[in-house]
């Protein structure tokens, strides 16, 4: 999948334009080179819909790792002070920049991702294709802070289900009934006696606790 169709579907926007980040507030252009043009690393700069998470797309091959790490936490220090005129928007942004550098050698460094000064780094495998769509396996995606597996991925083992139900205590236990009532969950509370209250009784607990000690060697 393409890295900026990740960003689009979860409403991140793009403002790596100086027309499109004032819209949002923001000056841009204090990242781009002395020319006013955008540095060939910087692939995208991504704003989340709530203004309060910035991600700086770096291509890893235009230069030295460490290097290429300074130079953008120079960058991100410089525009986190005078990047917008509303200080507000930059002080939520500014524990929320993250740079997330692209690269397609598999024998790279990754120390570099536990580099915290200034930014976080996140070293992000891909494959660079025209016109500078750059695509993301999905086994590889996990590593976007806010990529979330879709629920279609995980299927059920019913094999395990059938061993854990295995492992519950049968319904026909008499002493074990209350097991399957419903019952309303208490939280951690405490009542007048200051007693804490729990979702079952101090008898009920103890007969859980023989339980497992008769069962626990037939289960295992």
């Amino acid at each position: 999948m393409l890295l900026q169709d990740f960003f689009t579907k979860n409403n991140y926007a793009n403002i790596i334009n100086m027309e499109n980040a004032a819209s949002y507030g923001l000056s841009v252009e204090m990242l781009y080179d002395e020319d006013d043009v955008i540095p060939k690393e910087l692939k995208c700069l991504y704003i989340s819909k709530t203004c309060d998470e910035l991600f700086f797309i770096l291509d890893g091959r235009e230069s030295d790792l460490t290097k290429l790490c300074e130079k953008w936490d120079r960058k991100i220090s410089a525009f986190m002070a005078f990047g917008s005129k509303n200080k507000e928007i930059l002080r939520k942004l500014k524990y929320n920049a993250i740079q997330i550098i692209l690269y397609e050698n598999p024998a790279i460094d990754r120390s570099e991702e536990s580099y915290l000064n200034v930014t976080r780094k996140i070293l992000l495998p891909c494959t660079f294709k025209g016109n500078d769509m750059i695509e993301v396996e999905d086994s590889e995606a996990v590593g976007i802070p806010f990529y979330l597996i879709p629920v279609g991925d995980f299927k059920v083992n019913e094999g395990i289900v059938a061993e854990l139900n295995n492992c519950l205590p049968d319904a026909e236990i008499g002493e074990l009934d209350f097991l399957f009532t419903n019952r309303k969950l208490v939280q951690r509370r405490t009542d007048e006696n200051n007693i804490l209250k729990k979702n079952f009784e101090r008898e009920e607990y103890n007969k859980i606790k023989e339980w497992l000690n008769t069962n626990v060697d037939t289960i295992s």
